[in-house]
């Protein structure tokens, strides 16, 4: 087993001299103990603005501000040698003493998530939050955004993600269709994080008939292809009566998905993905989208979801009495397939229990990989809707505030200084008076 406490003590060490850094070059700082008081540069700085500038005497002693930013300067550099330090410790001593000398130092770090986890070791977590996704008012397109804090740890529990951080992310349309010639459904994204660089996406699109997509693995989420009353690309498992195409009430192409449920029969749609190329990739996040349009409403459900080796996802897309009738509606979520989720154990599916009773229409189906902003936090996934986003003059975005209360001092610096997060827990087995 790793020595925890001595890993621990050393990264203490390198979390505390990080603070005392970024204290004296970033932070407005000014407190008293031992006898002495404690100014950072910047408010070292602030004061001296604040008393020479009753004369120009004193005015030109202005230069004790410039020395001064210098000097704040000088210490973000002392930051990124620091910075160098700590990588060289990584890839040398920690990666001894968890027996992976030579591997690159991302691969260090997960080896360290991975020993810890085995070993039931953690730190003090940082509870996380997200905001809503709030459209902009003056968007012109109706694409659907979704934005999760759920990450995979090493063993593929379903956690937090604790590299989410205080800060805003604005999610922006930078190409489109009238302006730019992308193509309809593919219009292009940047996920722009306060902290950290930004990251493309694109628009998930909706699938017509045989023509598929390298990114959504689900052919003809239109509903456009159908022969002889059956839906090519869909087959009726049960209850095949309920399912038809209609062209009147549709949001993409010229038909949608309508199940009319009769109080008595279950009905199930499904769609086999094995064959997709490229083949569904395992061991990451999918997010899963459909729009629906409630005619009438009586009882029962519809809902959208995957089969997964034969199980239900834990996601799962429900119409019931709680969804708005009378208008397109669009519903989304994700989906952590698991790494033994091979391609052909995924089935897309659609049901109605037997107690619905009612008219509903589904159309653009949609199940692609969610866009990864991993030093944010996040994942994102932004579905095609009926109208779509545009880039120029003003940019169709959508904003998201994310927090972290910053409770764990170990859990921050990996954050802030691993780009990683740390097995963590109610009662962590490290403590962080090592790194305070």
């Amino acid at each position: 087993m790793p020595d925890y406490t001595a890993i621990f003590e050393v990264l203490g060490q390198y979390a505390r001299a990080f603070t005392q850094l970024d204290n004296l070059a970033e932070r407005n700082l000014s407190f008293s103990g031992s006898g002495e008081t404690f100014r950072s540069l910047d408010k070292l700085r602030e004061e001296f603005i604040d008393v020479l500038n009753d004369a120009p005497a004193e005015r030109d002693s202005l230069d004790a501000v410039s020395i001064l930013s210098d000097a704040a300067r000088v210490a973000r550099g002392w930051d990124a040698q620091l910075r160098q330090s700590l990588n060289s410790w990584i890839s040398n001593a920690l990666a001894a003493e968890l027996d992976v000398l030579s591997a690159p130092q991302t691969e260090v770090l997960r080896e360290l998530q991975r020993a810890m986890l085995a070993d039931a070791e953690s730190v003090a977590a940082n509870a996380v939050t997200l905001g809503s996704v709030n459209p902009d008012a003056n968007n012109v397109g109706d694409a659907a955004c979704y934005v999760t804090k759920e990450v995979a740890d090493a063993g593929e529990n379903l956690v937090d993600d604790e590299r989410v951080a205080n800060q805003r992310i604005v999610i922006e349309c930078t190409r489109d269709n009238a302006h730019h010639r992308v193509p309809v459904g593919q219009e292009e994204f940047r996920v722009r994080p306060e902290i950290g660089a930004s990251v493309a996406t694109r628009v998930i699109p909706v699938t017509y008939g045989d023509v598929t997509d390298a990114r959504n693995v689900v052919a003809d989420g239109a509903f456009e292809s159908e022969t002889g009353g059956s839906f090519d690309y869909w087959g009726a498992m049960a209850g095949a009566s309920v399912f038809s195409r209609d062209t009147g009430t549709k949001l993409f192409g010229d038909g949608a998905l309508k199940i009319t449920g009769d109080g008595a029969t279950a009905g199930e749609l499904r769609q086999d993905l094995a064959d997709r190329d490229p083949p569904l990739e395992s061991g990451r996040h999918w997010a899963l989208g459909a729009w629906i349009y409630i005619g009438s409403y009586t009882g029962g459900t519809v809902t959208i979801d995957l089969l997964v080796d034969g199980v239900a996802s834990a996601l799962t897309l429900t119409v019931d009495g709680s969804t708005a009738t009378g208008q397109w509606l669009h519903l989304g979520g994700f989906e952590y397939l698991a790494r033994a989720s091979f391609p052909n154990k995924v089935k897309a599916r659609i049901q109605c229990s037997s107690d619905f009773d009612g008219a509903v229409y589904i159309d653009g189906v949609s199940l692609a990989p969610a866009t990864e902003v991993p030093h944010a936090g996040v994942r994102v996934a932004i579905f095609e809707g009926a109208t779509a986003p545009q880039a120029v003059p003003i940019p169709d975005r959508f904003l998201l505030d994310t927090t972290s209360d910053e409770a764990g001092a170990f859990q921050s610096f990996a954050r802030d200084r691993l780009d990683i997060a740390l097995p963590s827990s109610g009662s962590p087995t490290v403590s962080d008076s090592l790194a305070e």
